[in-house]
């Protein structure tokens, strides 16, 4: 019965109310993120970031894939390398054949080339288009700069570009 009370208090309460009681603010747009990245420096420093990595990576695959030639003729006998012994070249460390650990390795160097010089393409872009739209919106070639050491100094700079 108390309960039951309560509730149809409570709704009428609710029902009187004139307006709400929490103040809610306009709806904003999100901040942009151009101030981070203006002129495309990050942008241009992970695509060659990347680059470096993808070229690291068709390397290391060309290198192995040599090595995978290498080992299979010394291991079928087409060279007659008296320092290679063959016993020692054609069994792996784990009893496998580095022949195939070879090519694996080559394969997924280069399987994971691909898609990161994908991206490397996609942040070089980027940060080109962003560049050069941040030097055709650089029309006004004056600057200011506060700056201050952080306890005693501070002042500020004057630019000029022509």
């Amino acid at each position: 019965m108390r309960a039951s009370a309560t509730i149809v208090a409570m709704l009428c309460g609710c029902a009187r109310a004139q307006g709400t009681a929490v103040v809610v603010p306009p709806r904003q747009p999100p901040p942009s993120l151009a101030p981070l990245s203006e002129r495309g420096d990050v942008e241009i420093g992970l695509g060659a970031v990347t680059a470096a990595v993808s070229g690291a990576l068709v390397g290391v695959g060309t290198y192995e894939a040599l090595r995978a030639v290498r080992v299979r003729s010394i291991c079928t006998g087409q060279t007659a390398d008296p320092e290679l012994d063959p016993t020692i070249v054609c069994t792996g460390p784990l009893g496998g054949d580095p022949f195939v650990a070879a090519v694996v390795s080559s394969s997924l160097s280069f399987a994971f080339a691909v898609p990161i010089a994908v991206a490397s393409g996609f942040l070089l872009r980027r940060g080109i288009v962003t560049r050069r739209a941040w030097k055709a919106a650089a029309k006004n070639k004056m600057s200011f700069r506060p700056w201050s050491n952080g306890q005693t100094q501070f002042g500020m700079t004057f630019g000029l570009a022509f």
